[in-house]
């Protein structure tokens, strides 16, 4: 194994911890906003079941995990990304509330590779992460998804893009086969 430092992910949330707490921890996981049929039992040792479609292009891609460590509104400590015989990934998430009665979320993620040639393996999580953030922040602090499934209506896609001064904004184009 190579000896790397965790990747350390950290986000302001303008919500409460136990709004933030309750987005991230819960039976259904980070369903309707990151996932597609997560599940969580919520204890120690309790079993992850990971499932995602929407941002996989219609394929259906799924993983495990185990929680190690859980105190409510604090710490989530869990193994995930199977591989041969154990869990590649262990990831901290810490919850901080603050004066502003926001919450700051930090994520850290000791994820194995055993060479260079792992390093993407590193860099996708890196990717997963920052985007997980990204939809959990607009999820609780406005209410919006920020994945989809495509519909096609009248022949145009319509995009809905946040911008992030809370102002919203669709672009449409023409959509021909």
């Amino acid at each position: 194994m190579l000896e790397i430092k965790p990747m350390i992910f950290t986000e302001y949330i303008h919500a409460p911890v136990e709004k933030v707490w309750n987005t991230f921890i819960n039976e259904n996981g980070w369903d309707p906003w990151f996932t597609d049929g997560m599940k969580m039992e919520l204890k120690e040792g309790g079993k992850i079941f990971f499932r995602w479609e929407r941002l996989t292009n219609g394929e259906v891609v799924t993983d495990n995990g185990y929680t190690v460590y859980l105190v409510p509104y604090k710490h989530w400590e869990f193994w995930w990304y199977e591989y041969e015989d154990g869990f590649r990934s262990r990831v901290l998430f810490k919850f901080q509330k603050d004066m502003d009665k926001g919450t700051w979320l930090t994520i850290i993620d000791h994820t194995l590779v055993k060479d260079l040639g792992e390093l993407e393996i590193r860099y996708g999580c890196a990717y997963g992460w920052g985007q997980m953030i990204a939809y959990a922040k607009a999820y609780i602090e406005k209410g919006i998804i920020l994945i989809w499934k495509w519909l096609k209506i009248r022949q145009f896609i319509c995009l809905y893009i946040v911008d992030w001064k809370v102002k919203y904004t669709i672009f449409c184009f023409s959509y021909q086969r």
